[in-house]
Order: C-alpha cells, then sequence, then structure tokens
C-alpha cells in the first residue's frame, strides 16, 4: 500500500511538473534560425523563393519521402502555393505573401486539424563573403492545447530547421559558381 501512495505521489508530481511547463509556453511561437552560405543572395534566392526548388533541401520532404505535393501560381511570384498530404506530416499548405527578390520571402502557412495562420520567412542578407540566411517561424499557442503541442513540436522544429539550412548550404555551396559579368563589356561579333 506504501508503495502505491509514493507511485501515485510521484505521477502526480509529474503531472503538476508537465502542466506548469505547459503554461508557461509562450503566447506568441517564434523560432528563428541562421547560417551562412558562402554564395551571394541571387545563387541562394531561388531555393528559397519557388517551392519546386524548396523540396530539395526541406527536412519535411526527407523525413515524409510519400508526401504528395501540389504547386499552383506563377513559381517564385506572390500567391504561388504548395500544397502537401503525406503520411507523416499530415496536410498543410504554403503560399508567398511578400517576397522581396534576393532579399526576403514571407510565406503564411496552414496545417490539416489547426485553425488560424502561421508564418515562415527567410531573410538573406550579405556576410563577408557569402550570404546570411536566416529562417523563421511565427504562430499563436492559444490555449492549453496549442503550448501543450508547441512544447513538443517547438523544439523537434529547431532541429529541422538547422537541418534544412544545413542541406541548403550544401545544396547551393556544390552549385558551380556563376560569374557576374562586367557592365562594361562588350559582345565582339564577326
Amino acid at each position: 500500500m506504501k508503495a502505491l501512495k509514493i507511485i501515485g505521489i510521484v505521477l502526480l508530481t509529474l503531472v503538476v511538473i508537465l502542466g506548469i511547463a505547459v503554461v508557461l509556453q509562450p503566447s506568441q511561437a517564434h523560432i528563428e534560425k541562421s547560417i551562412v552560405i558562402d554564395a551571394p543572395a541571387e545563387a541562394i534566392f531561388p531555393e528559397v523563393s519557388q517551392f519546386k526548388n524548396f523540396t530539395a533541401w526541406s527536412p519535411w520532404s526527407k523525413m515524409d519521402p510519400e508526401v504528395k505535393q501540389t504547386f499552383e501560381g506563377e513559381p517564385g511570384t506572390v500567391g504561388s502555393k504548395m500544397n502537401w498530404d503525406g503520411p507523416k506530416t499530415g496536410q498543410g499548405s504554403q503560399v508567398i505573401e511578400a517576397i522581396d527578390e534576393n532579399k526576403s520571402v514571407k510565406c503564411s502557412l496552414t496545417f490539416g486539424g489547426y485553425d488560424g495562420k502561421f508564418y515562415s520567412e527567410f531573410i538573406l542578407a550579405p556576410e563577408g563573403n557569402g550570404t546570411k540566411v536566416t529562417w523563421t517561424y511565427d504562430g499563436a499557442n492559444d490555449g492549453f492545447g496549442a503550448k501543450a503541442m508547441w512544447l513538443v513540436m517547438g523544439s523537434m522544429m529547431k532541429g529541422q530547421y538547422e537541418e534544412g539550412l544545413m542541406d541548403l548550404k550544401k545544396l547551393v555551396e556544390a552549385k558551380p559558381a556563376v560569374e557576374p559579368i562586367p557592365a562594361d563589356s562588350t559582345v565582339q561579333t564577326q
């Protein structure tokens, strides 16, 4: 009987600690991860602004190879959309809301079974001889359930963002460098 009482107290303590951890989660979720890529923004921008290119380095494409994706609209423009449906990633969509060529791409995200909109943004800024790429996520954690989900999903997403940025870096840096054409060059014809 004494052992059951101790087990009960331990379980109750764990539930209380977990409840406190959930309540202390932020009401506004935010992730921000960055990496410096040894390439100009012009070489990186197509990879973050065109959804078909995004799937080549996205951590979720690797996590769920059976995902079915569809694309709508003109690639790399405001309003272009990617829908996904996969056994591990679930259903959702991503739409480009704002774009500033070679500087930033902001997308709204919807996830099947969750109300509200969430946002993701890529920000490209010169850093040394390369480009610093910052990938952000923002969304509301409304209510106990959303905060409980964030307790688990937040740390998992941070790791996925880091993995995706590392794969983006490998992809871009493996491509041959494109030499810019000097402004004063002339075309010679024979």
